[in-house]
């Protein structure tokens, strides 16, 4: 009876400590002296900066997503299978970007791309790239989860002897499997893209117009607008993370 009690309680702590700053902040967005008012949402959601900077946001997020699936996936699922002391190397580095701080990666990727033939500073290019490298540690553990859950060495020794290659066992039979810790990376990686703001401000110099720089210009001229847009922009990171545990529990129970 006491364990159920404890649980209920870390469980309302940890409920109201990630509620409470969301509830001000949408509280914010909407009090108008008293008055619920939704002009800062209908406003924004007709800016047509806001618009442009939501599609170019989500653009970039997704190439980030699509190149990180196809640049990481196949050689951590080489290196578990195949060469597990260079999975153990690519490991190690991939936390080079997560313990430096992203004003030094930012700075970094302007000093290597701003000469020839790589002269790619201050263009929005380089975004994808920086952002795939920005959340690869979180991908890889991802994927590397996955792969130790469903015992990735006996499918792929099954599906050898039965004739099939390596590359057919990697795309007919365990990329299949491996869906729910990519889509766990992906969001990862998306959230990123979302959200990211010094590596955008640094490698374009803040001339391309996304989310994160939308929502910093226009929280300092209108806080209003930039608390509603920081409630939209949480939304989306919502909605998702619920795709993808939806699909992650479709695939567990044996659903399409």
């Amino acid at each position: 009876m006491l364990h159920k009690w404890v649980t209920r309680l870390i469980l309302t702590l940890f409920i109201v400590t990630a509620a409470v700053p969301v509830v001000g902040l949408v509280i914010f967005s909407i009090d108008n002296e008293g008055l619920v008012q939704w002009q800062s949402y209908t406003s924004l959601i007709a800016d047509p900066t806001f618009q442009q900077s939501l599609v170019r946001s989500l653009e970039i997020s997704l190439l980030s997503v699509a190149l990180t699936i196809l640049m990481i996936t196949p050689p951590v699922w080489y290196g578990f299978l195949y060469s597990p002391r260079m999975l153990r190397l690519v490991e190690a580095l991939s936390f080079i970007p997560f313990v430096l701080p992203a004003v030094v990666l930012g700075l970094a990727y302007v000093q290597f791309f701003s000469n020839p033939p790589l002269d790619l500073a201050g263009t929005p290019t380089l975004l994808p790239f920086a952002f795939s490298l920005f959340g690869m540690p979180y991908y890889i553990q991802s994927v590397l989860n996955r792969l130790r859950l469903m015992e990735a060495r006996q499918f792929h020794e099954a599906a050898q002897s039965l004739g099939s290659s390596a590359a057919a066992s990697f795309w007919k039979v365990q990329f299949p499997l491996l869906l729910p810790g990519v889509l766990v990376g992906s969001v990862l990686v998306f959230s990123i893209g979302m959200g990211e703001f010094t590596i955008t401000q640094l490698t374009t110099g803040g001339s391309f117009m996304t989310l994160p720089i939308y929502l910093q210009v226009n929280f300092t001229n209108n806080p209003l607008s930039g608390a509603a847009m920081a409630v939209i922009a949480m939304l989306i990171a919502i909605i998702g993370v619920f795709a993808a545990l939806g699909t992650f529990s479709r695939k567990r129970n044996g659903g399409p």
